[in-house]
């Protein structure tokens, strides 16, 4: 089911501003997400606390009092008898606290109209703050009972919340970061010291000057927040540093849907290439996930030949800096206590972020851009220090310049609900395979998996990317390389735990290990 559209049709801001409507311009409407029309001639109708809530709870929208729809689903004006009144007492009940857990509105929400044919009554509803949320009816959030309860909106209807929305809702209302909170069931054994290892590096990478770099593991994760001190001076992981670094089977104990999926739907088979956090052969933590995703993304886009203001060739561009945030925010907003997990997927020319949980404000915002509400802010910040994220509020800005700079359509934002969902389409243009040898030499930042390696080994890796198996002899002859050369660069990246050897001597040939991430110093996670 899916929620969210946009208030597009300019007769609804004519509502709303008050300007005087002629009965054609209401019949021009029709129920939906939302908009939603009640009789109420001479008094309120039960129902419209369920509206009330459902908006709240949703994208907003406009009760329309005093217009019912017909069985063509058109809107008309029938109008209320005593319209002052009908205000008087909806302003008494949204205001009484044991029938209404919160006012939302304001006096400039509310409006008599006049037409034609009678008077009627707009209340905008809008999206209610996560802080306010959920917005219910009665004394108990959870009631299923008949004009109780907590609803949110489905199409052109009002349905009740089940305990699990509500318990999200809940969980994002308070003001405290989520991620930041204490395992006391954990230790710092819980997480991986290979993916520890490899994020270290990068940070050394990319703050050679800052005064973390030199710590001890256990000093450097307490300043991260991975890993906290107690009261009584214990150590254990929070929530950002186990989802960060732990390992898969301890990250399933603390959260049981947590499941990280990448795959690669390019042909006729139900997937080309998979990735899933809960294989066994790696950690399946965030850190390594988003590693070897971004790779395998970074291949799929194009990289024409650009040169920056030092006449030295750009390596990333735009499209990179796009889908880098794209996957990003796709795990540092997720809602890890949601179900079904978390799910990328690589399409022809296109590319979808899915992420357990709601928005945390409205698509509008999102879209407009400058305001930034993180559900992991923690998690955000872990990614911000190896320089993988956008500032805050930035993001889907960032995004559209990608698109702008490819060529393709913007990004779409889509949120559903039962499960609460949430689904960014990025379309790119899919790079062609190119198996001839490449001359370019690669400047500037580096944002792949393995950063740690020379320009000679990163390409050597991204052959056996693309083939899965070379010989040495088929490297050479792809490189323009000598056998000794290309045999070192094959042996290089088995020590670094990139690639693997089948077979022997003359029969010698070197294997991508597909779903193993290393560490840089070739340990295996």
């Amino acid at each position: 089911m899916k929620v969210g559209g946009k208030l597009a049709d300019s007769t609804l801001y004519q509502l709303i501003s008050g300007g005087k409507l002629a009965d054609t311009d209401i019949e021009q409407l029709h129920e939906s997400c939302r908009i939603e029309a009640k009789k109420a001639h001479d008094k309120l109708p039960e129902s419209i606390w369920d509206t009330y809530s459902a908006f709240a709870n949703s994208e907003g929208g406009l009760i329309l009092l005093g217009i019912t729809e017909d069985s063509r689903h058109q809107l008309h004006i029938t109008g209320v008898a005593d319209p002052d009144k009908l205000v008087r007492d909806f302003w008494n009940t949204v205001n009484d606290r044991s029938k209404v857990s919160a006012t939302i509105i304001t006096d400039q929400d509310v409006a008599i109209r006049h037409s034609e044919r009678g008077d009627f009554i707009v209340i905008n509803v809008p999206r209610a703050s996560r802080e306010d949320m959920p917005i219910y009816i009665g004394q108990d959030p959870f009631s299923t009972e008949r004009h109780r309860g907590a609803f949110r909106r489905n199409n052109d209807g009002d349905y009740h919340c089940d305990r699990e929305e509500c318990r999200a809702m809940m969980r994002d209302s308070g003001d405290g970061p989520l991620d930041r909170r204490v395992l006391t069931d954990f230790n710092a054994d819980s997480l991986s010291s290979s993916a520890i290892s490899a994020y270290r590096r990068y940070f050394k990478q990319i703050r050679p000057a800052h005064p973390w770099r030199n710590l001890p593991d256990l000093d450097f994760l307490l300043r991260l927040e991975a890993l906290a001190r107690t009261q009584n001076g214990d150590i254990h992981p929070t929530v950002a540093g186990l989802l960060m670094f732990g390992h898969d089977h301890h990250i399933t104990q603390e959260f049981p849907n947590y499941f990280l999926d990448y795959r690669e739907e390019l042909g006729g088979n139900r997937w080309d290439d998979r990735v899933t956090s809960g294989d066994g052969t790696w950690s399946g933590c965030l850190y390594d996930f988003w590693q070897l995703v971004y790779t395998k993304l970074r291949l799929a886009i194009p990289h024409p030949f650009l040169i920056n203001n030092e006449s030295r060739r750009m390596d990333e561009n735009p499209m990179d800096t796009a889908v880098r945030e794209a996957l990003t925010n796709t795990l540092v907003h997720a809602d890890y206590c949601g179900r079904r997990g978390t799910v990328i997927i690589r399409r022809p020319r296109v590319l979808e972020f899915s992420n357990p949980g709601r928005l945390r404000m409205s698509i509008e915002e999102v879209e407009q851009g400058g305001l930034s509400d993180t559900r992991n802010p923690t998690l955000m910040k872990m990614f911000f220090l190896v320089g993988i994220g956008e500032k805050a509020g930035s993001g889907f800005d960032t995004m559209r310049e990608g698109c702008d700079f490819a060529g393709t359509s913007h990004p779409t934002l889509v949120a559903s609900t039962q499960p609460d969902r949430v689904t960014l389409t990025l379309q790119y243009i899919a790079a062609p395979t190119d198996d001839r040898p490449s001359s370019e030499s690669v400047e500037g930042p580096r944002w792949t998996l393995h950063s740690h390696l020379s320009k000679s080994e990163a390409e050597a890796f991204k052959h056996l990317m693309s083939r899965k198996e070379l010989s040495t002899s088929e490297l050479a002859e792809i490189m323009t390389l000598g056998n000794s050369r290309a045999r070192d660069l094959l042996r290089s990246l088995v020590q670094d735990g990139l690639a693997e050897v089948i077979g022997n001597g003359r029969s010698t040939r070197y294997r991508l290990k597909t779903t193993e991430v290393s560490s840089p110093d070739g340990q295996a996670n």
